[in-house]
């Protein structure tokens, strides 16, 4: 594989990763903030409530990670066509 296939694939895995955290980042935010703000309530009341409070954190945590997966999917398409399609299929 020549070196500048190599850097492009490198860069494009660097990019994506850092766009998956911070996206995973603004989920746990957002999660946050419609708990706080009322948007999800959880009750801690009944060991039913305290029982279901993780998944039910854990379900809002990811409707709000996978909201942020279409701009991570057109920002990495962006950026390979940026390096070149042709510069990433080059064996």
């Amino acid at each position: 594989m020549p070196q500048a296939t190599y850097q492009a694939w490198i860069a494009l895995y660097v990019g994506v990763g850092i766009m998956v955290a911070l996206c995973a980042a603004l989920a746990i935010v957002k999660t946050a903030y419609d708990y706080t703000s009322g948007a999800m309530t959880i009750d801690m009341s009944t060991w039913k409530g305290r029982a279901v409070a993780g998944p039910k954190l854990w379900w809002r945590w990811q409707m709000n990670y996978l909201s942020g997966a279409p701009v991570i999917l057109a920002i990495a398409l962006m950026f390979a066509h940026h390096l070149g399609f042709a510069t990433l299929g080059e064996v």
